[in-house]
């Protein structure tokens, strides 16, 4: 949370020098000036973000994948809502349609696929299922064309959930914001897949450059937000199978 580290920083510089510690207080606003800056401007944001989109590219061609496979994509959750005056597509969060619109996109150029989504058969109605079945349904998919993963709550369970539940021997297209992509891809290999990156949501898009996009803006605040969370969760994912001893020190 940036925006909160600047606050902190910001914060303890008034308490100093309310303390009559005047140096150290204006040392430290001095600091959350220049850190308020780094976050809003998109230069930073904008290197952090890039650092990570590009690693794995779009799925625009799918020539490569046999379509005589067993073809799963499965779409990774990103928020929901439980309003019912909502339509289904509604209900999800943007980052989840948009997800959402990219697996149906490649399940309709993959004819034999399956979509994998997030959600848990109530009673034998699979349309009673979460908002992302639902919105699937009312988006045209069809609903033998449809399995549910159940309700893990992070990408690591995800991806051992899916292992577990469907094995190892599927072509497997994962669906996730490009920002996220590497720490997902990095999860699932770790539990035993080979999938395909199906990157989208990318929040750099190459339209040119225009002058008020160099100004401060919260959404290079949020842009610093969302890669600093997949920086250190990428590295909190390592760490954490080095120390489970998932992978060999070598």
């Amino acid at each position: 949370m940036p925006l909160t580290f600047y606050w902190l920083i910001f914060l303890a510089g008034v308490l100093f020098y309310l303390l009559k510690r005047k140096r150290t207080g204006l040392v430290c606003g001095f600091i959350s000036v220049v850190w308020l800056g780094l976050i809003s401007f998109p230069f930073l944001p904008d290197s952090l973000v890039r650092s990570l989109e590009t690693r794995f590219p779009p799925l625009l061609e799918i020539s490569q994948i046999n379509s005589n496979d067993s073809i799963q994509i499965l779409v990774l959750g990103a928020g929901v809502s439980d309003d019912i005056n909502l339509p289904p597509n509604d209900q999800l969060s943007s980052q989840s349609l948009c997800r959402l619109s990219e697996a149906i996109r490649l399940h309709r150029l993959l004819k034999t696929s399956q979509l994998v989504l997030r959600g848990s058969v109530a009673g034998e109605n699979i349309g009673k299922s979460e908002p992302f079945t639902q919105a699937a349904l009312a988006l045209g998919v069809e609903e033998n064309k449809i399995r549910l993963l159940g309700t893990p709550k992070n990408s690591r369970m995800e991806a051992f959930e899916y292992t577990r539940k469907f094995g190892t021997n599927k072509t497997l297209i994962l669906v996730t914001d490009a920002i996220h992509m590497p720490r997902a891809m990095f999860l699932f290999q770790k539990a035993g897949q080979k999938p395909i990156p199906a990157p989208t949501n990318h929040l750099l898009k190459s339209n040119g450059r225009k002058l008020s996009d160099c100004f401060p803006s919260a959404l290079n605040i949020y842009k610093m937000e969302y890669s600093m969370h997949e920086i250190l969760g990428l590295a909190w994912a390592k760490t954490g199978v080095r120390r489970r001893g998932e992978i060999s020190d070598r």
